[in-house]
């Protein structure tokens, strides 16, 4: 399915770095330098993370996702266990206040890899980007 000109990377590679939050082409580099700090470009391949203007707009469908799938355990079974509402949305709202940082962080990464799994071509070189910026 990867055209012959674009980056080939295993499925089982590309989970590994979108767990360690690494580069969705060369899966080595860093995308954060801190806890708030998203880098421009990787360290180790220079790829230009922000693709576009609105690029990481895409990313809030991959927070939705990882807020529902993180929280519906818990919800779940605490409807299944006859809880009532009140509490059951209590429990749900802390649990999204509190890992929204985490959401943030990997909708970001899991966005740019889906990216790179579905259009492998456009990450084969940066013509947009320079080192250093």
């Amino acid at each position: 399915m990867t055209p012959p000109d674009g980056p080939r990377v295993s499925i089982p590679r590309r989970l590994s770095a979108i767990v360690r939050m690494r580069c969705p082409r060369c899966c080595r580099g860093a995308v954060y330098a801190g806890p708030l700090r998203m880098r421009r470009t990787c360290p180790a391949c220079n790829l230009q993370f922000e693709r576009e203007p609105g690029y990481f707009t895409g990313a809030m469908y991959a927070s939705y996702f990882l807020g529902i799938f993180t929280t519906l355990p818990v919800w779940l079974g605490m409807l299944l266990a006859g809880a009532r509402l009140g509490p059951i949305l209590a429990v749900a709202f802390a649990l999204v206040l509190v890992l929204m940082p985490v959401y943030f962080h990997y909708s970001r990464v899991l966005w740019m890899h889906i990216d790179a799994y579905l259009n492998p071509a456009t990450f084969v070189s940066d013509s947009g980007s320079s080192p250093g910026r």
